[in-house]
């Protein structure tokens, strides 16, 4: 068993009776719209989409809701947009703020508003992964009634809920606090307005839209008396959470382990969800961050880390599963573009097939489980496809001189399958991406056209070499496979220290002491090509 089959079992334990009567069950995740979204909210949305899947490989009935909160205020200016165009909009609902021609990746975005800028990227990224989910907005949720009740209990419970505050998490409220924020019906802020009083039986509020209420907006002053339903007014985050719990259905529903700390946001939620609003606390699935580059956490209102898109452009959707879904929801994931990360990705993939296929002489079934779940689908067998190495495919890449299909029928020592020569093309275009922007030397190369002329030789390297040199000149079966066991003839014969071999062969075609497989690398180069080099450094 994985990490994400006990989670699944502690569903089915909990929800025996639902799941035996055919309820279906309600696995909610969410996004506020504020800016680009990192890929940390990603790792939240395979974790959700991962279990929804193993629940229906289970013949579980289940349904995944994805929200794109565009009704929280605009509380932050990301450093990627026109702070003098939007600083008047500071404090007012997100989906109220417009586009102003926002540029994503030097392409103008065409969403309807400043929030959907963000969310129609989000939810492109997330459809390439194929989970079942359903997208919704919260706002119209509002708007309809369908938080009514719940609002009513909020402000009826006001006084329950500073208490709750108070004793979870040590924050004090004051005695006229109350856990709902209005919209201005005069500047249209709901960031910068306080509730002051809740009448039960006229259910009506008063407010007042405060000058100096936070630091990051400006209130009109106004005040006035007004219904907290049917959108006028939103829950204070805290409490809004258990509540869409409550409105929703949600019986799974897992979060950022911040969040899950003695204290937070989900444990003051789940004081809120069973006192106030009588609705049981969903399961959770506290995760993890990602981390990139450095240790930071990732930041989409300040630009820091990787988005969503930009981790979608540099791996195919079923690595980018695998990077989000290999190790324990609860433990972090390191990920740095810039380093090794990405080719040793692609090679735990492709290790993780051989286990799937019977290659490993072990087969381990946790590890072939694992490759089944980040295929796109994980109800159907995934076809047996030989892959080339990303170290490899970096590598032709770079050679002009080469062409990839045949690299790679010569390495499989047979023809590629179309499903492989698709497959290939694929995962071409994202290391061909990878080393256009991420990519450090030591995956660059570059064929000498003449060994350095400050490489010396001593004279166990030059018998040595001199011996290879007779040795390929006599092959005649010019391919990887032969010339990789004549080098390995010469180092026996001779005795050599290996590194004393194979670092001058690099060194006089790459410039390096390190590159490929240093028998493929030489037969992909012409027999006299290589002798003619030898010669000349002898």
């Amino acid at each position: 068993m994985i990490w994400a089959d006990h989670i699944v079992e502690e569903i089915k334990e909990r929800f025996a009776q639902e799941i035996a009567d055919g309820t279906l069950l309600l696995i909610r995740d969410e996004k506020t719209l504020s800016g680009r979204v990192h890929v940390g909210s990603l790792r939240g949305v395979v974790i959700h989409g991962l279990i929804g899947q193993m629940l229906s490989l289970e013949g579980i009935k289940n349904t995944f809701r994805f929200e794109l909160n565009e009704f929280d205020p605009m509380d932050g200016l990301p450093v990627y947009i026109d702070a003098k165009k939007y600083k008047p909009h500071m404090g007012r609902p997100l989906y109220t703020v417009p586009n102003y021609n926002i540029e994503i990746d030097g392409k103008v975005s065409m969403a309807k508003n400043y929030a959907m800028v963000f969310g129609d990227e989000f939810a492109d990224v997330v459809r390439k992964l194929q989970f079942p989910v359903e997208f919704y907005h919260l706002r119209p949720l509002y708007e309809a009634g369908e938080f009514n009740d719940v609002i009513r209990e909020a402000l009826h419970g006001a006084a329950d809920i500073r208490t709750i505050y108070r004793e979870v998490s040590g924050s004090v409220k004051p005695d006229d606090w109350y856990p709902l924020q209005i919209i201005c019906p005069q500047c249209g802020k709901i960031g910068t307005t306080q509730v002051t009083s809740w009448n039960n039986k006229t259910e009506l509020v008063t407010y007042v839209c405060k000058k100096d209420l936070v630091s990051w907006a400006e209130g009109c002053g106004h005040e006035g008396e007004i219904s907290p339903l049917n959108g006028n007014g939103k829950l204070a985050w805290k409490v809004e959470w258990p509540a869409k719990w409550k409105v929703l259905g949600v019986h799974i529903e897992g979060c950022g382990k911040d969040h899950s700390a003695a204290g937070g946001s989900r444990d003051i939620g789940a004081h809120i969800t069973k006192e106030i609003f009588h609705y049981p606390e969903p399961v959770n699935i506290p995760y993890e961050f990602i981390t990139i580059s450095g240790g930071k956490k990732m930041s989409a209102s300040k630009g820091l880390g990787a988005t969503s898109k930009h981790m979608s452009d540099l791996l195919p959707p079923k690595i980018l599963k695998l990077l989000m879904m290999r190790k324990q929801a609860n433990h972090p994931v390191d990920f740095d573009p810039y380093g090794n990360t990405i080719p040793l990705l692609f090679d735990e993939y492709d290790r993780l097939a051989d286990h799937e296929f019977k290659r490993h002489p072990e087969p381990n079934p946790d590890y072939a489980r694992t490759y089944q779940l980040c295929q796109l689908d994980p109800s159907k067998d995934p076809e047996n496809l030989w892959h080339m190495r990303f170290s490899v495919m970096s590598f032709v890449l770079q050679m002009p001189h080469l062409d990839l299909e045949e690299e790679a029928e010569k390495l499989k020592e047979s023809p590629l399958t179309e499903n492989e020569k698709k497959e290939l093309q694929e995962r071409a275009q994202y290391v061909q991406y990878w080393l256009d922007n991420y990519a450090p030397d030591e995956y660059k190369f570059t064929i000498l056209d003449t060994p350095p002329s400050d490489l010396t030789l001593d004279d166990d390297q030059k018998v040595a070499l001199s011996k290879l040199t007779d040795a390929l000149a006599n092959l005649s079966d010019w391919s990887g496979k032969t010339i990789h066991e004549t080098i390995h003839a010469i180092k026996e014969e001779t005795g050599i220290e290996p590194k004393k071999l194979f670092q001058p062969l690099y060194q006089m075609f790459l410039g390096r002491t390190n590159g490929p497989q240093v028998g493929w690398f030489l037969g992909t180069m012409k027999k006299e090509d290589v002798l003619q080099h030898l010669r000349k450094l002898l």
